[in-house]
């Protein structure tokens, strides 16, 4: 068994957690894949699992071994797509991870679109709002609103996230409208788990002075729809995305606070690997993406 194959076959072994398991994948007997794992770890020179009766897990080494092979063996599925061609014929499973209220509102009558025009590729989309590492979890494509610092990965972006300061009229009644943004500080601040927005809100008025507000408030959650929902009952006030409180502010059940001071807004992003030659399933995506929220941009402010 040459390297390649012995980098497969450890790869199998970690993401079935079993020789056995690993066996079959690769078409080996149990005896032949425990004799190639010792081999591996003597070539290494270090134990890459920890191995008992009833299961195995990766040591340290084991663990980083592991993501660097599996990036050599990506990169080698990429060189061998490039070679069959980018105009090939998009197929194979796309990966994708998106926000969740951004993804459940806005996503679906994209991928119904990409899958009737690319029949043959299976999409695997999960819905999360904690950043995972693109790579290490094996994704094709992530979508993220945020301001994005600079990274290995590309980014194409698709539309501004204008963000509003809202709070029902009730909230408002009871506890009077702030007037600038340092009386946040006298209100309840409903704030945002996975954002910097947690520790400050960012201000810039119309005349350019800028301020950053330290929030606190009674409720920290990780789901904007939840948030939205508490502000609307008059629990607080709320930094909300307006694809989220759009229809909120068109119906008049809740109230813009402090209009004259612009918002640190994020953009809405594709991110996906660097890569000269992209799989024909990730660049569709990608173009088809662009296209779709340059003409339903309305359709995010909603």
């Amino acid at each position: 068994m040459d390297r390649l194959d012995t980098m497969k076959l450890y790869c199998s072994i970690i993401e079935t957690g079993q020789l056995s398991l690993a066996a079959d994948q690769m078409n080996l007997s149990k005896g032949t894949v425990s004799k190639q794992l010792a081999k591996l770890e003597t070539s290494l020179g270090g134990r890459l699992l920890n191995r008992t009766t009833r299961r195995l897990a990766p040591t340290e080494a084991g663990v980083a071994y592991y993501e660097r092979v599996k990036q050599i063996l990506n990169s080698i599925k990429e060189a061998e797509s490039a070679v069959a061609g980018l105009t090939a014929e998009p197929q194979g499973v796309l990966k994708i991870n998106a926000p969740m209220a951004f993804g459940s509102h806005h996503m679906g009558a994209l991928l119904a679109r990409y899958q009737q025009q690319y029949p043959n590729v299976n999409i695997n989309i999960k819905l999360s709002d904690q950043q995972e590492d693109m790579v290490k979890a094996g994704y094709d494509i992530v979508l993220r609103i945020a301001i994005l610092e600079d990274s290995s990965l590309i980014m194409r972006r698709l539309a501004p996230c204008p963000m509003m300061l809202c709070a029902s009229h009730e909230y408002l009644a009871k506890n009077g409208e702030p007037t600038t943004p340092e009386e946040l500080k006298q209100h309840n601040c409903l704030t945002y788990s996975y954002a910097d927005s947690i520790k400050y809100w960012s201000f810039t008025h119309a005349q350019g002075e800028k301020k950053h507000i330290i929030v606190t408030g009674g409720l920290h959650a990780n789901n904007g729809h939840l948030l939205c929902d508490a502000m609307t009952n008059g629990m607080g006030i709320a930094l909300l995305p307006l694809f989220i409180v759009g229809d909120l502010l068109k119906t008049n059940k809740i109230k813009i606070i402090l209009p004259e001071w612009k918002l640190e807004s994020p953009d809405i992003s594709l991110l996906y690997p660097s890569s000269k030659h992209l799989s024909a399933k990730v660049r569709a995506f990608v173009d088809m993406s662009v296209e779709y929220f340059a003409h339903h941009f309305d359709d995010i402010k909603a």
